[in-house]
């Protein structure tokens, strides 16, 4: 019976396989005969001659064929030259790479490639997370600015491999480690980024489920970018007009926001002073239905809650950042859900909390419900009312907005804040430089990154020969831990390579996981000619 079962959802996957390389040979060719009609149009308004035309078609015929052959060509590790290790865990690593040249003509890129071991996947019931991921980013376009961008995936007998955009910076935990706290400001500049981030996920008909510092990724610059989305679930489907760019432009037609606003780093506001909580129109007792003291008997038990405030900001984020599966940032819907409470569900309002959670983390120093155990977390977490507070210092240290919008995405699933447009009406955003807000530099640039698209060019040629190497590629790592990698293309000592049977139920469970993004003609003529057109199919 079971392999009556198994025959019938192997023959299922295929015809879902075959199906959707169908669709895809189908929009390739309506994609070419679109590009054809659009140059042919473009030539005509130029008044172009015809053998300057026919030259045109002679290079747009080239150019399609070089992108078909690459569409074809089947992606492996050999592909890439492995430079550096940037991440390992139990599942598998990150690695620092560059493509292979095919010939003098083929453009050298920097990549980040994560492999997962499939057998580990398997074991641990993580298939459904790593499609999740890839399906999610593939759905994504390369004009998102807020998800990392996925180029390749492949597998080998072993293996199953991410080829994605280095983003040097490191995490916002490793900034965060650094900065101990965050400045409101510099909080601002980050919530506003992580929403849009957040948001462009929701668009996509996804909940991340997984938002913390550990997944937002920085670039050079110190934008910000959300990564490992093994978490995902698909709500919906994807829904342009939830994207925040989107949002952004019908709030700025309809004059609620102004995007021609560039105040993207306000001066630090001025130091508040202590509110009192018998001022029913006080910061306090705007808080006063979610806060209490810590040491509240039922909130915490008096020996650890003594045990915290014994120790520095620094040592309690050190400590979270040690601890494995950390539950910080789970919202309290979620683990009721998880616990098998009656009536419990949760939707992408899930996201959301967890961003309230790291904006308090940004300006306090660690976050809300920090305890030296996990379970002693999530219990904090399903008694947020009782356990949340914020300390005196840190409202004498920012705006009562500030404190106004945290609150709004820190409290009942019911009255939390739900869309990217609430936040961006908020009045802690007024003022604030949205439509500037990836054309500048962020207010905190990561170690090491002033020169990085100087280092990243430079590491295109640079043989791993040179003298200049190990240098160039511990400045270019410098925000990511050190791993020892004796020989980064070796293979595993450990590995016995699977039996023919092994093999099939290996590669049977990951059917259709290759993905290879599409890429624009090049042709020697305005970069805008297939704008229009790429926007549109993608």
């Amino acid at each position: 019976m079971s392999s009556n079962k198994s025959l019938a959802e192997r023959a299922k996957l295929a015809k879902t396989i075959l199906a959707s390389r169908h669709s895809s040979i189908r929009s390739e060719h309506v994609e070419k005969k679109t590009r054809a009609a659009l140059l042919e149009k473009k030539m005509s308004s130029a008044n172009m001659s015809e053998p300057a035309k026919t030259q045109m078609r002679n290079d747009l015929a080239r150019e399609e064929g070089v992108l078909e052959m690459e569409r074809r060509k089947r992606m492996s590790q050999s592909d890439f030259e492995s430079l550096s290790v940037i991440g390992r865990g139990a599942f598998g690593e990150v690695r620092l790479v560059r493509t292979l040249p095919v010939d003098s003509s083929t453009k050298v890129e920097i990549f980040a490639l994560k492999s997962m071991k499939k057998s580990m996947m398997i074991l641990k019931n993580q298939v459904g997370h790593v499609r999740a991921e890839r399906d999610v980013l593939a759905e994504a376009n390369t004009e998102n600015r807020w998800l990392t961008v996925l180029h390749y995936s492949f597998q080998d007998e072993a293996n199953l491999f991410m080829v994605m955009d280095y983003m040097p910076g490191g995490d916002l935990m490793t900034l965060l480690m650094k900065e101990d706290v965050f400045t409101e400001h510099v909080t601002k500049f980050y919530m506003a980024e992580a929403a849009q981030a957040i948001s462009s996920v929701h668009a996509l008909g996804y909940i991340h489920r997984d938002i913390k510092p550990d997944n937002m990724l920085l670039d050079a610059r110190g934008h910000l970018k959300l990564t490992d989305l093994g978490l995902c679930k698909k709500v919906g489907e994807a829904c342009s007009t939830d994207h925040p760019d989107v949002i952004l432009a019908g709030l700025s037609k309809s004059g609620e926001i102004n995007l021609s606003l560039s105040e993207m780093h306000p001066p630090r506001p001025p130091t508040m002073p202590a509110q009192s909580p018998s001022n029913p129109n006080s910061l306090a007792s705007h808080f006063s239905n979610m806060s209490v003291e810590m040491a509240d008997a039922d909130a915490v038990p008096p020996s650890i809650a003594a045990s915290e405030f014994n120790r520095t900001d620094k040592t309690r984020r050190e400590m979270a950042y040690s601890t494995v599966g950390t539950p910080d940032y789970i919202a309290p819907e979620v683990l009721a859900a998880q616990n098998g409470q009656s009536g419990y569900s949760y939707s992408n309002v899930v996201d959301w909390w967890s961003l309230g959670v790291i904006m308090y983390e940004c300006l306090v120093g660690y976050t809300p419900f920090y305890a030296e155990d996990p379970v002693t977390t999530c219990k904090k977490i399903l008694k947020w009312q009782k356990c949340l507070s914020i300390p005196d210092e840190t409202r004498r240290s920012v705006t009562p907005e500030c404190l106004r919008f945290m609150s709004t995405l820190l409290s009942n699933a019911d009255s939390r804040t739900s869309t990217f447009e609430q936040i961006v009406t908020h009045p802690w955003f007024n003022n604030f430089g949205w439509d500037g807000l990836h054309d500048c530099p962020g207010p905190l640039i990561p170690s090491g990154c002033a020169q990085m698209d100087e280092m990243l060019e430079f590491l295109k040629v640079c043989p791993k020969s040179d003298a200049r190497f190990p240098h160039l590629i511990a400045e270019i790592t410098a925000n990511f831990d050190n791993f020892p990698d004796a020989d980064g293309d070796e293979i595993d000592p450990n590995f016995v390579k699977p039996s023919r049977a092994e093999k099939d139920a290996l590669t049977n469970q990951f059917v259709g996981y290759t993905y290879k993004r599409k890429k624009k003609p090049r042709l020697p003529i305005s970069a805008t000619l297939f704008d229009a057109q790429t926007n549109a199919s993608t």
